[in-house]
């Protein structure tokens, strides 16, 4: 009996915890979309139901992976040629942005029953890149320090080490 009651009990914490992912999910999907749509009716585009905007917002997503990958590519070939950090900075920004406006540009064109000025286009590709660099950014911080602390505990390790080989062997230094 103990043990169908602990099984349910799992059963019920599974059910439980999956719920919340789902509410959690959900509470940050509807905010994106519904932030989304404050910004169009912002920018004065034109839509005719909820849905064109979900196809649109679809499209963006898979033009905006495929661009992506252009994108980054190009940034890649730009790290290796010889530039200054403002000029490659810059360079790199413009890259994205176009990347992105590009894949604004197909998805206004495929999605039907949504109409976009470019310079809601512009205005959004340029959004969407402060998005991504302020999100890339906070990453590169955050993989920065762990790398610094990694670094300064290989550091401490091999200060320590060095430290007990010479006081066990003092005199293996002159010899």
């Amino acid at each position: 009996m103990k043990r169908k009651r602990k099984g349910m009990d799992r059963l019920i914490a599974f059910f439980i915890a999956g719920t919340m992912v789902l509410i959690i999910l959900a509470i940050l999907m509807g905010s994106y979309f519904f932030g989304f749509i404050g910004f169009l009716k912002v920018m004065g585009v034109k839509y005719d139901s909820y849905w064109a905007i979900c196809l649109f917002l679809f499209f963006i997503f898979v033009f905006g992976s495929i661009t992506e990958l252009f994108s980054k590519a190009l940034i890649f070939l730009m790290k290796n040629a010889r530039m200054n950090r403002v000029l490659f900075t810059t360079s790199a920004a413009f890259v994205d942005i176009f990347f992105t406006f590009l894949s604004v540009y197909i998805a206004d064109l495929l999605a039907s029953g949504i109409t976009v000025s470019i310079l809601a286009m512009a205005l959004l590709s340029v959004l969407f890149f402060c998005m991504e660099s302020a999100l890339d950014s906070e990453f590169r911080r955050e993989k920065k320090a762990d790398e610094v602390f990694h670094q300064q505990r290989i550091n401490k390790k091999s200060v320590s080490y060095q430290a007990s080989t010479l006081f066990k062997e003092p005199y293996s230094i002159f010899f």
